[in-house]
C-alpha cells in the first residue's frame, strides 16, 4: 500500500483531490502537496496551527485524540468542534480513504 485518496478544501473554498502516503502523517500530506498550514511548532502538538476539519463519517477512523492534541482544541474550542483534529497529530489509515479534510480558514 502506497497511499490513499482524500479530498481536502482549502481556506478559499476550493476542493481538490490528493494522495495521502502511508510513511506521511496528515500534516506532511498537505504541506507535501502545497497547501499552506502554518504549523508553526513544527508539527509537534504545541500550536493548532495545523487544525483541519475530518468528515463526519471518516473522524472515528482518524483515530483517537492525545492529551496534547485535546487540551490545544480545547483552547481554540470558539473555532474546534468534534470533528476537528491536528493534521500532525492525524496518523495514516487506509480507512481514511474517502475522507474529506477542511482547512480552518485563518489558522
Amino acid at each position: 500500500m502506497s497511499g490513499i485518496d482524500i479530498t481536502v478544501v482549502g481556506e478559499d473554498g476550493t476542493s481538490r483531490p490528493v494522495e495521502w502516503e502511508d510513511h506521511q502523517n496528515l500534516l506532511d500530506a498537505l504541506l507535501a502537496n502545497g497547501f499552506p498550514v502554518l504549523a508553526t511548532c513544527g508539527g509537534n502538538a504545541s500550536c493548532a496551527t495545523c487544525h483541519v476539519f475530518i468528515d463526519p463519517e471518516h473522524i472515528d477512523a482518524s483515530g483517537e485524540r492525545t492529551d496534547a492534541e485535546a487540551d490545544l482544541l480545547s483552547m481554540i474550542d470558539d473555532v474546534a468542534t468534534e470533528h476537528s483534529r491536528l493534521a500532525c497529530q492525524t496518523e495514516f489509515v487506509t480507512e481514511m480513504a474517502g475522507a474529506t479534510v477542511t482547512l480552518k480558514a485563518g489558522m
